[in-house]
């Protein structure tokens, strides 16, 4: 097994190692050492990565066989003596959102009576999976209100390795499921837990921890947060994303509220007004186009094609025109998907399908259906190929009573 050093010393970033094994992977080289600085992904936390000598280590994971520490290099090594050096800010950044997940996991245990089942440590978000169904923003606020008490009392956080008789005595958290010695991490006497990652010194190194937001889950409740300069660097954003907004709506950032508020109604009653527009604009163009009708015995014909237009406005159209009597509408839009509605009004008894499935194969087949209402969609075709199309269809209409 490799002796893993960070266990004695999470600031350590330097170290001396011997490597053991080199074996060609996919993607590069795997190299096991006597010991080791690097943090295998494990426990809801990523590994580091630095330099192994003059190669770059990319991935740390551990070996299930006999707990090896495998270090995924990009380019080849050879064995023996080896100096490592781990990338320190992704080290630390993950010591202060692992060691604020502690705390925070504690003071849901407190607040709400809600324990963690499980723990993600990403890129850029953090989260905890809580084992309860639901959480009031009041407790979710004194969850969070409650951490960062613990993160300026300045506590210090221990780990060590209690031997068997000193672990039955203690009062962990949750217990563990693991086997072989327990690493426990003491917060003050704020929280005790089983874990064997990497952790600042005093709670004061977090900073700050950030509650994002809270959702349920199927088990539960997810919370994320940040923590530390994850924490820092979001507030930055935050506050400069409010500065534009102020600046934009000329109001005070305690006004954008508001003034959202008024943008909204706003917005609102400018659809209304534009969707009562453009039913008057249907309603007249159903006029005009029924006035241009071509008619045939028993019932008129209003044939159209749009290079481009919403289907839905052409079935508003299509609607409007059918509620008059004797009328058909053969009506298309071309684009790179062209498509056809095709319609009736009641009292015209034509069946509208051989003149559909016409004007579907001259645009090279498509599918589509209906009775006295058909729609359907095509390839891409343009504007003069859609108008051949549906002049083939109004020439294969069959002849019918109104």
């Amino acid at each position: 097994m490799t002796q893993r050093l960070y266990y004695g010393d999470s600031y350590a970033q330097r170290f001396a190692g011997r490597i053991l094994e080199l074996t060609p992977v996919a993607g590069g080289h795997c190299a096991v050492l006597d010991q080791s600085l690097f943090y295998p992904t494990s426990g809801g936390q990523p590994h580091d990565t630095g330099r192994l000598g003059e190669s770059r280590v990319v991935e740390v994971t551990v070996r299930e066989a006999d707990g090896a520490v495998l270090h995924l290099l990009e380019g080849p090594l050879l064995p023996g003596a080896v100096e490592g050096v781990i990338d320190w800010p992704r080290r630390f950044d993950h010591m202060q959102q692992h060691s604020g997940q502690h705390i925070l996991s504690q003071a849901f245990e407190r607040i709400a009576e809600a324990p963690t089942v499980g723990f993600h440590l990403g890129t850029d978000r953090v989260s905890i999976d809580l084992g309860v169904a639901s959480l009031s923003e009041a407790q979710v606020a004194a969850a969070e209100s409650c951490a960062n008490e613990i993160v300026s009392s300045n506590m210090r956080v221990r780990t060590w390795f209690p031997d068997p008789d000193e672990l039955g005595a203690l009062t962990l958290r949750k217990q563990p499921e693991v086997r072989g010695p327990i690493r426990v991490v003491a917060i003050g006497d704020f929280d005790l837990s089983a874990c064997g990652g990497t952790h600042v010194a005093a709670t004061g190194e977090i900073g700050l921890i950030a509650v994002l937001k809270n959702e349920r889950l199927k088990r539960g409740m997810r919370i994320e947060f940040l923590c530390g300069q994850r924490a820092r660097g979001d507030y930055a954003r935050t506050h400069a994303i409010l500065r534009e907004l102020s600046v934009a709506l000329t109001c005070a950032p305690g006004e954008l509220p508001d003034s959202v508020a008024r943008l909204r109604e706003s917005l609102q009653q400018t659809r209304r007004e534009l969707a009562r527009e453009q039913e008057r604009a249907l309603d007249a163009e159903a006029t005009r186009r029924l006035e241009e009708a071509t008619a045939r015995t028993g019932y008129r014909v209003v044939r159209a094609a749009w290079a481009a237009r919403p289907i839905e406005q052409v079935k508003g159209l299509a609607l409007r025109l059918t509620a008059q009597s004797g009328v058909v509408a053969l009506l298309g839009v071309a684009g790179a998907r062209s498509q056809l509605l095709f319609g009736r009004s009641e009292d015209v008894s034509l069946d509208l399908k051989p003149g559909f499935e016409t004007a579907l194969a001259a645009l090279g087949g498509g599918r589509g259906g209906g009775t006295r209402l058909l729609q359907g969609a095509a390839g891409a075709a343009e504007l003069p190929a859609l108008e051949h199309a549906l002049r083939a269809a109004e020439a294969a209409l069959p002849g019918g009573s109104g």
